[in-house]
C-alpha cells in the first residue's frame, strides 16, 4: 500500500528544500563512509546461522530516512556515512503503524497486537493482555538453543516495568511478555546498558559473554525522541564504532542492525553493518518490521511467530554472498541532487516546477518497486 497522500506531499515538498539551497549556495557531498577490509572469519561453534552468528539490533526512533540521510535533506551525517558504506534498505516501512510502542511489539512478537494508537504500560489494557501471553522472539531463541540479551539505556534495574527520566518503558517490548517478565531467568538478562553502552561493549569483548541475539535500546534523548537528530546521532558515532571494532565483530561472523521503531512519514533508515554486510549497496525492495524477525528467523531456522513474519521477505540479501532481489541495487545515490546537474539555465518558479515534476515520477517508480516487492514475497501478481 502507498503511503498517503498527504505524506508523499510531505516527502516531495522537505525533498525540494535542500535542491534549492543547492542551486542558490551550492552543495558540498559529505565524502564516503570508510568501508571495512579484511575478510570475514570462518563460522563460530556457537549457534552458526545462514547470515550471521551473533547480531546486534540497534533500534532508535521517529524519524524518516530523508531526517536522516544528508544526501535529500537529513542532519544526521555519521549515520549517512554508514548506509554509504554498509547496505541500506530504502524502502522499509515499519509496521505501518503509530505510535512508537506497537512497532517494538512487531519486531519482538510479530504482532501488533491491535495497540495502534496506545502508549502504555506493560499488561494493562487489552492489546497488551494479548502481548503478555503471546510467543516472543526469546521463546524462539531459546527453543533453538540461542543466546540472547537486552541492553536498555538508562533502565534503574533489569526488567523495570516503569517510566523512569529518560528510560522510557514502551521501548523495551520484552517486560510486555509474560514469559519473560515474570521469569527471574530471563530478567536477569534484560538489563542497564551502562553509561554509554558500556554492558553491551563489555559483553562484545568475548565470544563465551556475548549473546547470539542483542538488543540495544538508546534513553529517549540519545534515540532522537526527545533531543534533537545532531544529539542521537552524535551518541551513534560514538556507539556504533565500539561495536564494528569489538573483538566479536572483528573475528566472528557478527552483524549489526541499525533501524528506527517508526516515522511520521515512509519509509525509515535501516542499515545493515559489519563483517558479514555487503558494503556500498542499497535496495528498494519492500520490506518491514516483520522482515527483521523473518531475517532472524531464516538465519537459524526458528519457526515464525505469527503469519505476519512467516508472509514477510527476510533481509537474506544484504550479506555477503547472498543474491540480491533487483531494485536499485547500487551505491546509495542522493537522488535530489542529480536532477540539479541536468538543469541549465533555469531559475526560479522554471526550476521548482521541474524538480518537483521529477521528483514525483521518481518518488512513484520507487514506490512500484516497493510494492511490487511485497507482492512477489507474498505470492500475489500484478
Amino acid at each position: 500500500m502507498a503511503p498517503p497522500r498527504h505524506l508523499r506531499l510531505a516527502a516531495v515538498v522537505s525533498a525540494i528544500a535542500p535542491i534549492l539551497f543547492a542551486i542558490t549556495a551550492g552543495f558540498a557531498a559529505p565524502s564516503s563512509f570508510a568501508a571495512p577490509s579484511g575478510e570475514t572469519s570462518s563460522p563460530t561453534a556457537v549457534g552458526p546461522g545462514k547470515y550471521f552468528d551473533y547480531v546486534v539490533l540497534l533500534v532508535t526512533g521517529n524519524k524518516d530516512l530523508c531526517d536522516i540521510l544528508t544526501t535529500c535533506g537529513g542532519r544526521a551525517p555519521y549515520l549517512t556515512g554508514l548506509a554509504e558504506a554498509y547496505a541500506l534498505a530504502d524502502q522499509d516501512w515499519f509496521c505501518n503503524v503509530d505510535p512508537s510502542f506497537p512497532n517494538y511489539l512487531c519486531l519482538t512478537g510479530g504482532s501488533d497486537f491491535g495497540c495502534a494508537g496506545f502508549t502504555v504500560g506493560p499488561n494493562s489494557n487489552p492489546c497488551t493482555w494479548s502481548a503478555w501471553n503471546a510467543t516472543n522472539i526469546v521463546d524462539r531463541l531459546e527453543d533453538g538453543g540461542l543466546t540472547w540479551k537486552a541492553y536498555l539505556e538508562d533502565m534503574p534495574s533489569n526488567c523495570y516495568a516503569r517510566y523512569a527520566g529518560r528510560y522510557v518503558v514502551p521501548h523495551n517490548p520484552f517486560v510486555y511478555y509474560r514469559s519473560i517478565a515474570t521469569n527471574a531467568t530471563r530478567c536477569a538478562r534484560v538489563v542497564p546498558s551502562g553509561n554509554n553502552g558500556s554492558a553491551l561493549i563489555a559483553d562484545l569483548q568475548l565470544t563465551s559473554s556475548a549473546s547470539n541475539y542483542m538488543w540495544y535500546t538508546p534513553n529517549e534523548c540519545n534515540d532522537m525522541h526527545e533531543c534533537s537528530i545532531g544529539t542521537g546521532d552524535r551518541y551513534l558515532a560514538a556507539l556504533v564504532p565500539q561495536i564494528l571494532q569489538s573483538p566479536v565483530f572483528r573475528t566472528t561472523r557478527a552483524a549489526l542492525l541499525v533501524t528506527f521503531d517508526q516515522a511520521y512519514g515512509y519509509p525509515i533508515y535501516t542499515v545493515w553493518a559489519g563483517p558479514v554486510a555487503k558494503t556500498r549497496f542499497v535496495s528498494s525492495y519492500g520490506y518491514t518490521h516483520f522482515s527483521v524477525l523473518a531475517t532472524i528467523e531464516s538465519n537459524w531456522n526458528l519457526t515464525p511467530l505469527t503469519p505476519n513474519d512467516r508472509d514477510a521477505p527476510h533481509m537474506g540479501e544484504f550479506f555477503q554472498g547472498q543474491p540480491s532481489r533487483g531494485f536499485n541495487v547500487g551505491p546509495p545515490r542522493p537522488i535530489p541532487f542529480i536532477y540539479v546537474a541536468t538543469i541549465s539555465g533555469g531559475s526560479g518558479i522554471g526550476v521548482i516546477a521541474v524538480s518537483i515534476f521529477l521528483l514525483q515520477r521518481e518518488r512513484k517508480k520507487v514506490e512500484r518497486s516497493a510494492i511490487e516487492g511485497r507482492e512477489q514475497a507474498s505470492g500475489k501478481s500484478r
